[in-house]
């Protein structure tokens, strides 16, 4: 190696020690000059606007060495990003009646955080408007069942409307939805009884609205023999707390077999989906966890019901 090229890997050398030197000091420039300074606490949290299931709200803004905040608006310590640092803020998805609390901090482009602004809180009116009234209508399917069916509930507030039945002023079924459908079959009547049968439409507010009145009056019957008991009862389809229950139909001494319905058990409790007539299989829900025990029964046109099948048993 010459002279000359000693002298260029030197120079060389400490050209590239300069560079590092640079970096490092660069860095630790950078470290020490990040941004640790919060913004200013937002002030003066306060609600403009109120209705049912709305809630706007508004507050004085941070600051902050950056020149750029961002809010987030904590609902009962929920946080809600508030977009491009908008100092209002609307939350639309409340529920009637109920009280919130809420807070508001400011954020930098470093992360920083505020402390929280005043708390403030709100309750949102309560829903005192009653669902439309339904309208029934029913006929008599024999000496121990009637069906009924019934105009769909609106509300002003709600999707959610449920329905009781009641039979002579006596409420007959609870307030479900069963699914969204406007009509049941009302099984195990006295034969040659009237009743007076009315739907009562619920909304989630507790709002009811009574039906019309429906007189009905069950067919005679000297039947009082039950049908043979299911068999063969099991599992066809299933998973966790959703199945489908088979069985080997049931006879009867009057009725065919493709008048005789069943009832599904569920650890004892009978299930509210209806099961028609002249099926061997239906959906049903098993408990939402551990073991479901089910049984099926038949019930003959004269409301008399078999004694139970044998039970299959599933664990969700």
């Amino acid at each position: 190696m010459t002279a000359k090229d000693a002298v260029v890997r030197r120079t060389a050398g400490a050209a590239l020690a300069l560079v590092l030197a640079l970096v490092v000091v660069s860095s630790v420039t950078a470290a020490t000059a990040r941004d640790r300074t919060p913004p200013t606490t937002p002030t003066n949290l306060r609600a403009t606007s109120l209705s049912y299931k709305t809630v706007t709200l508004a507050w004085n803004p941070s600051t902050d060495n950056s020149g750029s905040v961002t809010y987030t608006v904590y609902k009962d310590g929920q946080g809600f990003t508030v977009p491009q640092g908008q100092t209002a803020y609307t939350i639309d998805w409340l529920s009637p009646g109920r009280t919130y609390s809420f807070y508001v901090r400011a954020n930098d482009k470093a992360l920083n955080q505020s402390g929280s602004s005043n708390t403030v809180t709100v309750t949102t009116p309560a829903d005192t408007t009653p669902p439309a009234q339904p309208a029934l209508s029913g006929s008599v399917r024999g000496p121990s069942q009637v069906s009924l069916s019934w105009t769909r509930s609106t509300d002003d507030l709600s999707e959610f409307v449920g329905y009781g039945i009641f039979a002579n002023g006596v409420q007959v079924t609870q307030h479900v939805n069963w699914y969204g459908e406007t009509s049941v079959v009302l099984r195990h009547l006295t034969p040659a009884t009237t009743y007076a049968f009315t739907v009562q439409a619920r909304d989630a507010g507790g709002n009811t609205a009574e039906s019309n009145e429906v007189t009905l009056t069950t067919d005679a019957s000297s039947d009082v023999t039950p049908p043979s008991a299911p068999t063969n009862v099991r599992i066809v389809d299933g998973f966790c707390n959703e199945f489908w229950v088979g069985w080997t139909q049931s006879t009867d001494d009057t009725d065919a077999q493709s008048a005789i319905e069943y009832e599904i058990y569920v650890n004892g409790v009978l299930s509210p989906l209806p099961v028609g007539a002249g099926i061997d299989r239906d959906f049903v829900y098993g408990a939402a966890s551990g073991e479901s025990i089910f049984t099926v029964r038949a019930v003959d046109r004269a409301g008399n019901t078999s004694e139970a099948s044998n039970s299959v048993t599933e664990i969700c």
